[in-house]
């Protein structure tokens, strides 16, 4: 049952009350504060080891598979061979666009769009 406080006369009850509230808002904002701060480097944290995770599960999933490949093709052959070409084609191609050398520069001015 809620019973009811009875009003005083002179009002200073319903002060006492105001300034109750007053203090349970201002106790209410530092207990949030408090909270938000543990929260964002929890949530930090937790975004970096995901990201971690991430990268090892990608980085396995491409490096064991192809490791395995490579142990089982012989050596002396076409295939590797060509592997090898393609592999030292792609590395040149990503120097290249990530570093262009002036040479390369010059002829991309030169032509005609």
């Amino acid at each position: 049952m809620i019973t009811a406080a009875a009003p005083s006369v002179n009002g200073l009850s319903s002060f006492s009350s105001v300034w109750a509230i007053i203090e349970a808002a201002k106790s209410g904002a530092a207990d949030a504060t408090t909270a938000a701060r543990g929260f964002l480097p929890a949530v930090a944290k937790a975004v970096c080891a995901g990201t971690h995770a991430s990268g090892f599960v990608i980085g396995y999933a491409v490096v064991f598979p192809a490791y395995l490949v490579a142990r089982t093709i012989p050596h002396n052959n076409p295939i590797v061979f060509g592997l090898a070409d393609g592999g030292r084609a792609g590395l040149d191609l990503a120097k290249n666009t990530l570093q262009p050398s002036p040479q390369s520069l010059i002829s991309i001015a030169a032509t005609p769009a």
